[in-house]
């Protein structure tokens, strides 16, 4: 047996050996003039889905356009990406996306209820649903919550990244009296009739608890928390297990780590990386779901800050199985797409 000394100076060395050896490999399609992609950098990313992207057409800056979104996903193999804009419905440009690089890979569009569809609008929902749309986000940018949240830290959040003027009033689930609006309600039964996933979006956490529970009981099988880790919601631990007790997927961004554009404004709603695995630990991967919410001009493209969210969170001790099971099989049971993933083993939580 090597004593420690002798595996310390060897296993380093055996190590940059192989990565030599394997960096020799040409990968299938290489094409050095093309800027190519290398499929052993983004072997992690086979089968994964990313239920979080946004791309250009925008009303924001963004880093890349749907196409090449769509193609770099094809490339690294993954199953499924999702493109979500703050201002329009995707699932038009989804398709197009999807017939641009000749199939392979699943693109899908959602529509997010903020003032430029109309808001609380049934009437968008329902054709964005006819189109094709697999989620319903509500509110983002434009919630009451995160409009309260700039006014309160005067943080220009929003009127900087997303080139908007500033707001007094943002959109709401709930009605003068504290209730869920009727307009929401026929939303969710859309949404419960035609069996497409809902993100709680940008709502305050009360909001969140009677959006969720107004779902379950009409019926909604498909639910997502947006974005857990985002400092403008900053959800307890606690609520964050009650809210999957109730059905729901926490979702978890690699872009809302803290890093100098996201920087909260005020330093007691940072949510590190450490926050991060210690609600997935609590929480349970059984019931996360890990996405980029990529697409920024300040952040790297969608499969690299996937590519980096796998391995951050295998360095801090997460497992190739839980890994799986919130990059593969828990995006698939939000899109329908569990039979793409075999050796699914868990079911969802009823509400």
């Amino acid at each position: 047996m090597k004593s420690f000394e002798e595996a310390s100076r060897t296993q380093p060395m055996q190590a940059l050996a192989n990565q030599l050896q394997e960096g020799r490999r040409v990968d299938e399609g290489y094409d050095s003039r093309q800027g190519p992609i290398h499929l052993r950098i983004y072997k992690d990313l086979e089968g994964t889905i990313d239920l979080h992207i946004h791309s250009i057409p925008d009303a924001s800056p963004r880093l890349l356009d749907d196409i090449e979104v769509a193609a770099q996903a094809k490339a690294v193999k993954m199953t499924a990406v999702v493109l979500k804009c703050h201002a329009t419905a995707t699932p038009d440009r989804a398709y197009i996306a999807q017939r641009a690089v000749g199939g392979g890979i699943e693109v899908y569009g959602i529509i997010c209820l903020n003032p430029a569809v109309g808001g609380m609008n049934p009437e968008a929902v329902r054709m964005a649903i006819r189109m094709g749309a697999k989620g319903v986000w509500m509110p983002s940018t434009w919630s009451k919550h995160n409009v309260q949240y700039m006014q309160l830290y005067r943080h220009p959040m929003g009127t900087e990244t997303l080139g908007r003027d500033p707001i007094e009033e943002g959109e709401t689930v709930l009605s003068k009296e504290a209730q869920i609006k009727p307009e929401v309600k026929e939303i969710l039964a859309l949404v419960a009739e035609q069996d497409v996933m809902l993100s709680t979006g940008h709502l305050s956490l009360n909001e969140a608890h009677m959006l969720i529970d107004e779902a379950c009981q009409v019926g909604v099988k498909k639910l997502s928390v947006h974005t857990v880790n985002y400092h403008v919601m900053g959800y307890p631990l606690e609520d964050q297990k009650i809210l999957v007790q109730k059905g729901a997927f926490g979702e978890y961004g690699f872009t809302s780590l803290p890093y100098p554009i996201w920087e909260p404004a005020d330093p007691s709603r940072r949510i590190s990386l450490d926050d991060v695995c210690r609600s997935i630990r609590n929480v349970g991967a059984e019931h996360c779901v890990l996405s980029t919410d990529s697409g920024q001009v300040t952040s790297p493209p969608p499969i690299e800050c996937m590519r980096l969210w796998i391995e951050l969170l295998r360095v801090k001790g997460v497992d190739q199985e839980e890994i799986d099971t919130m990059t593969k099989l828990n995006p698939a049971k939000l899109l329908g797409l569990e039979s793409r993933n075999p050796g699914n083993r868990g079911e969802m939580t009823p509400c």
